[in-house]
């Protein structure tokens, strides 16, 4: 399980929350986590950019990225990686969450019933579209 960088996220609170990159199809250990879903696309000026499109945490990351209710809306705009931050303690997860989701327009937890097929009311368009 090889980390492909890191990066910093800003809460609505001001609180910073560091969150290891790895791709969408990575096979985690029993470890509870919030993660952030992600498009991964190449920047004009080079490296890379990302597009977020979903705020989630889970008790078991093994088990949630394989089984999640929105991969419908995660394959339809090409999520292609994830960023992960290791939280054991629920209560402190949610807030995690809370926070970050306060902060964030992330259109896959927009769609209530977990199904986004670009075009239509309940799909937000995101841009860029994964590769």
């Amino acid at each position: 399980m090889a980390t492909l960088g890191s990066q910093t996220f800003v809460g609505q609170s001001g609180t910073e929350y560091e969150f290891l990159l790895f791709q969408r199809d990575t096979e985690f250990k029993q470890a509870g986590a919030v993660y952030v879903v992600t498009i991964r696309y190449p920047s004009p000026s080079g490296g890379f950019s990302f597009r977020n499109v979903f705020i989630g945490e889970t008790r078991d990351l093994s088990e949630r990225q394989l089984n999640h209710r929105r991969t419908g809306c995660f394959d339809a705009v090409g999520a292609n990686h994830v960023f992960v931050c290791l939280e054991g303690k629920e209560d402190r997860r949610e807030a995690i969450k809370a926070d970050l989701l306060a902060a964030y327009e992330t259109p896959c937890n927009a769609n209530g019933d977990g199904v986004c097929v670009y075009p239509n009311n309940g799909c937000p368009r995101v841009w860029p579209w994964g590769q």
